[in-house]
């Protein structure tokens, strides 16, 4: 044979080195990371011992990069049944474990991905946290993987009484947050909503992933009009923050804010245009500008107005004398009150000002905003506290072109599938949204469980349904879930260290219903199985996918424009030579085929290796 088959990929693993590469190919040769390279980088740097510098730590931080690594052996199962348009649209809702998700996302969409917004848990004592234990025994790793256990989701809360409350919730948005950062584009940007609970901490975090140079800004929103006071203390906390942090700060730039031209007027008919009254000094002392610490005369009355010491005027005296020559002063018409600037509109710069990390809630919406928003579409309070799409709309113009696409992976209710929508009924855009969401359960006495949706995901789903039918009419979008690989993964795992480690893995395997002589699982879907290939050979889930036939054999031809990609996969039982010989022709050259072991013959699997690029299950 010319090469060796491949095997075809049963586990996403994210491979540090990879993500280095990316940032610092240089110091990556021949797939390792040469240390020297990596030494020189750092030369120059103070080396100090540990307990001498700066940093940030808690308790499972070692771990974190274990359990970035971990593969995922899951898969994404396509449910056309919930979908809307599923051939006419790129707009994914993927139900199912965001750790887990994003994994397997992380090849397919590698820097793809322009603005990422999520609305994470708070860590109230009371939020959906779990640990990302990577050590379970198989068959409690996919009952983790796939949501399922006796009862349903497995599900667990970060308890204040935890002793390490802080830290678990750290080690839960280390992970998400680290892999997250590699789907951004090269000018991307991610904003995180959070309250005053871990805001710190989470400023902290995000400097050691995104790197503290690529901090934006950290928006201010009120979101309460209430301000009911605390009896003990008399204050009241109205407010949350959106933090933002660039992929590369120096390739991002926000589009801004209008600047306000309602003030501006012609009341003289000066013949240079509109024009505004603007203050003429600043705050500064006259030991910080000595220069523009003076006294300024009008020429017409001779009253002097002195530079106060703590506000001295803009601009040096040479050029308020040149501007009081080409009568851009207004002078008060008695000695009271202080010069002015005449400022013009033709002078403007540019139609646009700086966008103010300040949220003006009544522009953006309140909490309850949001809340009345969604109980008009469900008719009924489904969901409690969710975001304004009129928030997310306002942070979102900020960044988002209109073919960009944007990624929640804390997706609640689907605010930001709402809010995409609203921008794209606008403005005529054609942005895009990956939505995940765990099938967290809705609590049995809420009135959206006494509504039928059992999860949290399933009133996701339902909200872009509604927002299709009743709002945008034109909303479409595909959901996949998250599930156990279709794969026979019994060679793929090594427990940990244990007694008779075989015995245990065969049972595992047994109860699971995986221990079986075929490459696929007894249950598997066809169209499953072929999803689970494309994915985890970096493929997008956009991708078409196209059945024919080559000789006697059904194929999937599956073709990702976006990442040039082919691939054809044959799932038939047994190939026969005619299939082989058409596959043998120039058209096919080069080209990559997956077919099942067990279905070709050695000569086959020579010829065709020869020819195309072989990969068998």
């Amino acid at each position: 044979m010319k090469d060796p088959i491949d095997k075809i990929n049963k586990k996403a693993t994210p491979n540090l080195k990879e993500l280095l590469k990316s940032d610092a190919p240089y110091i990556v040769e021949d797939g390792k990371v040469n240390l020297e390279k990596l030494k020189g980088l750092l030369a120059g740097e103070t080396t100090e011992k540990e307990d001498d510098r700066f940093y940030f730590n808690w308790a499972g931080k070692d771990k974190v990069f274990q359990a970035i690594q971990a593969p995922a052996y899951s898969t994404l199962v396509p449910q056309k049944n919930k979908s809307i348009g599923w051939d006419e649209t790129e707009n994914l809702m993927i139900v199912g474990e965001n750790l887990e998700t994003l994994k397997l996302l992380l090849k397919p969409y590698f820097g793809k991905v322009k603005v990422i917004y999520v609305d994470p848990p708070y860590n109230t004592g009371n939020d959906f946290i779990y640990k990302d234990n990577f050590s379970l025994p198989l068959k409690e790793y996919f009952e983790r993987t796939g949501q399922k256990d006796g009862n349903g989701s497995r599900m667990t809360t970060n308890s204040e009484a935890n002793g390490r409350f802080h830290s678990d919730w750290l080690n839960f948005m280390f992970t998400r947050l680290f892999l997250a950062r590699n789907l951004l584009t090269d000018d991307g940007i991610i904003y995180i909503s959070i309250d005053d609970k871990e805001v710190h901490h989470l400023r902290m975090l995000m400097d050691e992933v995104f790197g503290e140079d690529n901090f934006l800004t950290m928006f201010l929103w009120k979101s309460r009009q209430t301000t009911d006071s605390r009896k003990d203390t008399h204050t009241s906390t109205d407010h949350e923050y959106i933090i933002s942090y660039c992929k590369n700060i120096s390739n991002f730039s926000a589009k801004g804010s209008p600047i306000d031209v309602t003030k501006y007027s012609n009341p003289d008919n000066d013949p240079r245009g509109d024009w505004a009254s603007i203050d003429l000094s600043v705050q500064a002392t006259k030991d910080q500008r000595p220069n523009q610490f003076y006294d300024i005369v009008d020429p017409n009355t001779g009253n002097k107005y002195p530079a106060n010491p703590n506000r001295v005027w803009s601009k040096s005296r040479a050029v308020v004398e040149q501007m009081i020559k080409e009568k851009r002063i207004l002078f008060p018409e008695s000695g009271n009150g202080r010069p002015r600037e005449k400022k013009f509109i033709a002078d403007l710069k540019s139609g646009i000002t700086g966008f103010s990390s300040w949220l003006d809630s009544t522009k953006v919406g309140y909490t309850t905003n949001g809340t009345r928003e969604l109980s008009e579409l469900f008719e009924g309070r489904i969901f409690d506290f969710p975001k304004p799409t009129s928030l997310l709309k306002t942070i979102f113009n900020q960044s988002l072109g209109k073919d960009d696409l944007i990624m929640d992976f804390f997706a609640g209710s689907g605010s930001t599938g709402h809010a995409v929508a609203q921008l794209n009924k606008e403005d005529g855009g054609n942005r895009k949204f990956i939505l995940v969401q765990i099938p967290e359960p809705t609590d049995e006495i809420s009135e959206a469980f006494r509504a039928g949706y059992k999860s949290i995901s399933d009133v996701c789903i339902e909200r872009l349904k509604r927002v299709s039918k009743k709002v945008e009419n034109s909303l479409k979008f595909k959901v996949f879930s998250l599930s156990s690989s279709n794969f026979n993964l019994k060679d793929e795992f090594e427990l940990a260290e244990n007694k008779d480690l075989g015995e245990l893995k065969n049972t595992y395997l047994k109860e699971l219903g995986l221990y079986v002589d075929q490459p696929t699982v007894i249950a598997a879907n066809t169209l499953d199985i072929v999803y689970e290939i494309i994915l985890k050979n970096g493929f997008s889930l956009n991708s078409k996918i196209d059945e024919l036939k080559l000789g006697s054999n059904n194929f999937y031809k599956v073709t990702d424009a976006e990442n040039e990609l082919e691939i054809h996969v044959s799932l038939d039982s047994k190939i026969e030579d005619v299939s082989v010989e058409v596959i043998r022709t120039t058209e096919y050259k080069g080209k990559t085929f997956v077919f099942y072991d067990n279905a070709l013959t050695d000569s086959q699997k020579i010829n065709l290796n020869t020819f195309v690029k072989l990969q068998v299950i």
